[in-house]
């Protein structure tokens, strides 16, 4: 559930440990010079101080971008503490090294190893034990008099898993104290760890026995009576009423609630990639993308001359695909066909007859997905992302095939380093919704790396 009721004490902790993190990185910093300065070990200092204003500010802004890279920032992967220190050291360690190439960059004097070595022992030990006492702090609101309290109606598949999400997620500021559940016989029951406490007509006399400050309703749309029911009998109580809408797992891989002047709106296919993470991506991909397009400039106006005097027909080949949302676009690549191969029989085969002399090279090495680049950089593709399929193969996806449309397609993605061609479409499908649902910039990062070995392996290629 993405409501303002999860999120809303979520992005507020989210908050504060993005700017404690970039705070106490500069504190480090400072008493990391001024523990240089006091200790006599190593050759003397000057005078001048070296951590200076350009330098905080660089650090305040490299800290949280790679803990957010690495996962510090994701509830998901960051459950424990030990996974909280799997995520932050890496992140620090990277830091750290772009840090000095920064200092580089715009020719400050170098920093020595000893300072250098105080500052990553003690923004280690701050990063970490602020981690632990929010940690301690947030079980602490979330078991105690701060909590709030709720109850849970119906104790079916969509009740566990909201269960299953408050347990996962202490900093939602929510306490579930127990279910309420139809069946009689289930009185007393645990489910997942929490009492079903009673049904349906017992509701306003449990939320005042229990003290409930907020119930979700989690009965299916079928129950519609019932749920109108429930509603108007907690009116009159001090509760908060949430209904939780019928799931859209064959349309997208999440939803969103949003007011429209008082009206609900559930929208089904908003993407899956927002925020911070949306702008991180856009921003990696415009400059590993510019970046790849203008080295790489001379090589594809090479092999576009090279295609055109191979075979007869352009350069370049756009055909449509369909993109994020489902929204057509034309992704150009080097022409690896003779002229008219559309009309011809397909092949899905190692030697495709339809394929020039030249286009099975270029498909070799993936080369004839360069000019891709430029779909990068109008913002039609991604540099990592789900596979862009061809408007007819979508047309024939089951509904839940139709999640993998929730983010920008891209040149790469988890299906092409585990198997690209090799594996069945279904197996595609699946890889590709994989991506979507576990996103994470570390995840683009790996999947960049791996793509390279795929590629000179030619597995799948064709």
């Amino acid at each position: 559930m993405q409501g303002k009721m999860l999120k809303g004490f979520a992005d507020r902790l989210l908050t504060l440990v993005f700017i404690a993190d970039a705070t106490l990185t500069c504190v480090a910093l400072l008493l990391a010079e001024w523990g240089r300065r006091q200790l006599p070990i190593g050759d003397p200092v000057t005078p001048e101080p070296f951590i200076k204003p350009p330098i905080l500010i660089a650090a305040a802004l490299i800290w949280p971008f790679f803990l957010r890279l690495f996962g510090a920032y994701d509830s998901r992967r960051t459950r424990t503490f030990l996974e909280e220190l799997r995520a932050v050291v890496p992140a620090v360690a990277v830091s750290t090294l772009v840090l000095i190439g920064f200092f580089y960059l715009f020719e400050f004097r170098f920093v020595s190893r000893i300072l250098l070595g105080y500052f990553v022992v003690l923004d280690l030990l701050f990063l970490l034990n602020f981690r632990l006492i929010a940690r301690v702090l947030v079980n602490w609101v979330t078991s105690g008099r701060m909590a709030r309290r709720l109850l849970i109606v119906d104790a079916g598949k969509m009740g566990r898993e909201l269960a299953a999400l408050i347990g996962t997620h202490p900093w939602s500021g929510l306490a579930l104290v127990g279910y309420v559940d139809d069946d009689p016989a289930r009185r007393g029951e645990t489910v997942a760890g929490y009492p079903i406490l009673g049904t349906t007509g017992e509701m306003v006399p449990l939320v005042q026995a229990h003290q409930i400050d907020d119930v979700i309703v989690a009965l299916p749309a079928r129950d519609h009576e019932k749920i109108v029911r429930l509603v108007l009998d907690l009116l009159p109580q001090p509760v908060q009423v949430r209904i939780v809408p019928e799931r859209f797992e064959m349309i997208s891989a999440r939803a969103r609630v949003e007011d429209f002047w008082g009206v609900p709106l559930i929208g089904i296919r908003d993407p899956v990639i927002t925020g911070f993470d949306r702008a991180i991506k856009r921003v990696f991909d415009l400059a590993i993308g510019g970046a790849a397009f203008l080295l790489l400039l001379p090589l594809m106006a090479t092999l576009a001359l090279a295609v055109k005097l191979d075979s007869p027909g352009p350069a370049f080949y756009g055909p449509w695909r369909v993109g994020e949302n489902g929204r057509l676009f034309r992704m150009w690549k080097f022409r690896t066909m003779v002229l008219g191969a559309d009309r011809l029989p397909r092949h899905k085969e190692r030697v495709d007859p339809r394929t020039t002399r030249l286009g099975r090279m270029l498909r070799r090495w993936s080369l004839d997905e360069l000019p891709n680049l430029w779909n990068v950089l109008l913002g039609e593709m991604s540099l990592v992302g789900p596979r862009p399929e061809q408007p007819w193969i979508v047309e024939r996806y089951e509904p839940w095939q139709r999640k993998r449309l929730a983010a920008p397609p891209g040149m790469t993605g988890w299906w092409q380093v585990n198997g690209r061609s090799d594996l069945p479409l279904h197996e595609n499908v699946e890889y590709d919704i994989y991506y979507v649902q576990n996103y994470s910039p570390l995840l683009d990062l790996i999947i960049l790396c791996k793509t390279i070995p795929a590629v000179l392996r030619g597995r799948g290629a064709y």
